[in-house]
């Protein structure tokens, strides 16, 4: 019961004060790409284990031309896989990583995070601390960036998210091999390789 309080209060607190967010649709078992669109997937190792409890986590991106925010979920409530995969529909544009939503198992329910994600920073480490002392200056941290175009399935790669300093890697064929029979209308093999950079 207090899982599911906590998880409507954020629901209601993120539409009352936040920017609105846009939820990218999951691509179901017999879909394909939807036309004007394209399809995103990849593996994605998650901060926590057991200690996520079953919350969700999700990852926000940018669409940098029409500063509109996505989400899509990598990692499902109450599943507690270190791994996941996700695989979902998108709109084309070029997109930058915003941050990592995530929530830690309390014994009052949990505790939020909205972990911003910048390339060579650790968001854990001291980041609030670092950026009001002036040791991190926002406007010269570089964000992850990726680019999907029209009517494409795009690769983009193994999220390592299990530390502070986040990292992609190319294990398409691995990932290929798995879901290939749950997505039987898509052919992976065609798919671009996009990892963020």
């Amino acid at each position: 019961m207090k899982h599911l309080l906590t998880l409507l209060l954020i629901s209601i607190s993120l539409q009352t004060f936040a920017q609105k967010i846009i939820s990218l649709e999951p691509v179901k078992e017999n879909e394909t790409i939807i036309t004007g669109e394209s399809i995103i997937y990849g593996n994605f190792i998650q901060r926590l284990g057991f200690s996520s409890g079953g919350f969700p986590q999700d990852i926000r991106i940018v669409n940098i031309e029409t500063n509109e925010i996505y989400a899509f979920r990598v990692k499902p409530a109450y599943k507690s896989a270190k791994e996941n995969i996700f695989c979902s529909h998108i709109k084309p544009g070029k997109y930058y990583i915003l941050n990592y939503w995530w929530t830690q198992s309390k014994w009052y329910g949990g505790k939020m995070y909205a972990e911003p994600i910048y390339k060579g920073v650790d968001a854990t480490d001291r980041f609030n601390e670092k950026v009001s002392s002036g040791e991190l200056v926002i406007e010269k941290l570089e964000r992850f960036d990726f680019e999907i175009l029209s009517n494409t399935i795009n690769y983009l790669g193994t999220w390592h998210f299990d530390k502070g300093l986040v990292s992609f890697t190319n294990d398409k064929a691995t990932l290929d091999s798995l879901i290939t029979n749950e997505f039987k209308n898509i052919d992976f093999k065609k798919a671009e390789i996009n990892i963020p950079e």
